[in-house]
Parts: C-alpha cells; structure tokens; sequence
C-alpha cells in the first residue's frame, strides 16, 4: 500500500465495517517506532480490500441481504499473518488470510462460512452432516484403514494418484461424507464441507467471481484417470472418484448439499432478524 492510497484505504476499511461489521486490521501506515516518521506499506493492497468486500457481498446477497449477513455471522475483525501453506483460516470471530499471497474469493467465502458456522455453535456443519446422511466415525474410519480399504498410503495421505484420502471416511477425521460433495481430501470433515457447500452454492452457475472455480470442481471428475485437473493442476484418478463426487447430469443443485444450504437460505431470510435462531 502506498501513501498516496491512504484515504482510498481508509474510505473501503470504513465501508466494509459499516456494510458488514468486518474490521480489517491494517498493516499499513505511519511508523513511528525509530523515531522519525516512515511509511509502512504493509502487505494489503487497495484490490484486495475491494475484493474482500465484493466477495462479501456475495454471500450477503446469498443471505437476502446485509443485516441478514451481519445477524448471522456477528463482528469479524480480518487480517493477513504468515499462516504457512494455508490460504486462510477462520477461528475465534477471526479471519486470517496469508501474508504470503493474495487471496480468492473463493477463500473468503469459504472462510467467512466458517465464521457463520462458528457463530452458530458449529450447528450448522451438524445439520449439514445429517442432512447429506454423514457420520463421523474415529473407530471406522481406524479401521478402513487398517484392513487397507482406504485410498492412502497405509494410515496416511500420499501425494500421488488414488491416496489422498478422498474416499468416505478415509480422511483424518474420520468423517464418512454422505450425498456427493464437490471434493474431499485428506484434511475433509464436516465442518470443512458446509464451507465449501457455502462456497458452492454462491457461486454455483451465477456468473460471479466464484463460478468458474465452482464448475472446475464438478467437471475436473469427467477427466480420465491420470490428468491434471484444472483447479490446482493436481494429477488423480479422477474417472474413479467420479462416483463420489460428480453430482446427477453435472449438476450441483441435484446435491443435498445444495438444498441443505438453499434450505438455510431461506430460513434466515424469511425470519425477522429478532426472532433468528438456528440452534
């Protein structure tokens, strides 16, 4: 961030905190700490507050509205921080975005839907689990793995074809995916799923800033076995998974997943905001 982006900084900063409650902790400015004045760029540019506010409004629209958005998910304060290989992560009313590259809107979906999810006592990952007829399963999952009847490399993930751990119940958590998500790996469980439903169903065949990467999702399982697909350039078998994951007719609102959050939609739309409860 230069400093003659300051007062555009600022207006989007106040803008995002007025329309949706988010704060977004700076990184930029003055700094005073050696004595003379200097300026700190930061790692934020002005695109990525733009972004971060469109991508919001996003799911806001999905919510039928701001107040809908903001009675659902509470304050948000939003930084960026070295967070290793991960784009983002949510926790604690917080969203933390990496310092090391920009983010998608994708991420921020997904992460903001953690926050909702949070917000809600991870109720909604719950419902969402039974819904889509979902368990989470330690003991079964041990199991399926130790009779090798999991796609990893013995109890864990490898990072060739067939063992990453897509399968039902063949992640770390033990969580036996109902209905057919839009993907699944290693580090799936339901919590992670009703993110990347939100995340699907706001970009899903709507033309935004989310929907080529939702349809990259769906149609990377008409790949043969052995290609890359297009979203990460990631090599697996993807003919084999296609059972698992490649909705009806291709498409994503035959899922459970899609009606479960169409259902949620609804729900917190047609609620006045004082009587909202989703425990």
């Amino acid at each position: 961030m230069d400093r003659s982006e300051y007062a555009i900084a600022a207006e989007r900063v106040a803008r995002l905190k007025t329309d949706f409650d988010v704060t977004v902790l700076a990184d930029w400015g003055d700094d005073v700490s050696v004595g003379d004045t200097t300026w700190k760029a930061g790692t934020w540019s002005l695109a990525e507050l733009e972004r971060l506010r469109d991508s919001l409004s996003l799911l806001a629209d999905a919510m039928n509205g701001n107040d809908r958005f903001k009675s659902n998910l509470g304050s948000v304060t939003v930084k960026k921080a070295s967070i290793g290989s991960h784009g983002g992560e949510a926790w604690r009313g917080q969203v933390t975005f990496s310092a090391n590259a920009s983010f998608t809107p994708w991420t921020v979906v997904h992460e903001f839907a953690h926050i909702w999810d949070e917000y809600n006592g991870w109720e909604l990952s719950r419902r969402l689990e039974k819904f889509t007829g979902g368990f989470t399963s330690p003991l079964l999952s041990w199991m399926r793995k130790f009779f090798r009847l999991a796609d990893l490399n013995g109890f864990v993930r490898a990072d060739e074809p067939g063992k990453r751990g897509r399968k039902p119940g063949c992640n770390r958590s033990g969580y036996f995916y109902g209905d057919k998500p839009s993907g699944s790996d290693w580090n799936f469980n339901r919590v992670e799923d009703f993110a990347e439903s939100v995340a699907m169903y706001v970009g899903w065949e709507r033309n935004n800033a989310l929907s080529d990467h939702a349809r990259k999702r769906i149609s990377r399982y008409l790949k043969s076995n052995g290609e890359k697909d297009d979203l990460f350039g990631t090599l697996d078998n993807w003919a084999d998974y296609a059972k698992f994951f490649y909705p009806e007719a291709g498409d994503y609102t035959k899922t459970k997943r899609w009606r479960f959050v169409e259902g949620l939609m609804k729900e917190i739309s047609e609620i006045p905001f004082s009587d909202i409860s989703l425990d």
